[in-house]
């Protein structure tokens, strides 16, 4: 597995969650574009679970935070991702963040921001293709 791979399991994950609602102000975002196009990040994104000692039998996952315009925090998460897979994701973002000497939130926020300026930008790749 590499960058590119987890870039497409991860953005073809995020484009099924959409369309979504924001829970207070009712707002659409019809797809994961405009969702990007209307809510701002909160910072890095988050993972609770300890990769310290490797990765666990049953991860959480990692989340990302944003703002609707209303101000409500609204989540992504990889909620849905068969567990083994999210166990080959973590596996490879330690080792990875090991080999480039940064911590594996900054490894996921550079990944985030690579997911966004495809989308962003209408860049189509083979998001769809990949296997479970």
């Amino acid at each position: 597995m590499n960058e590119d791979d987890v870039v497409r399991l991860v953005r073809s994950h995020i484009e099924g969650l959409f369309p979504r609602v924001c829970p207070n102000c009712a707002r659409r975002f019809a797809s994961l574009r405009e969702y990007l196009e209307t809510t701002t990040h909160l910072a890095s994104p988050i993972l609770y679970d300890d990769l310290t000692e490797g990765v666990p039998e049953q991860p959480l996952g990692p989340m990302s935070l944003a703002n609707c315009t209303c101000g409500t925090t609204l989540t992504v998460s990889s909620s849905g991702i068969p567990t083994a897979q999210i166990v080959v994701l973590l596996t490879w973002a330690r080792a990875e963040s090991s080999r480039r000497s940064i911590t594996v939130r900054e490894l996921l926020r550079q990944i985030r921001d690579r997911i966004d300026q495809q989308v962003l930008e209408g860049l189509e790749d083979d998001a769809h293709d990949v296997p479970p």
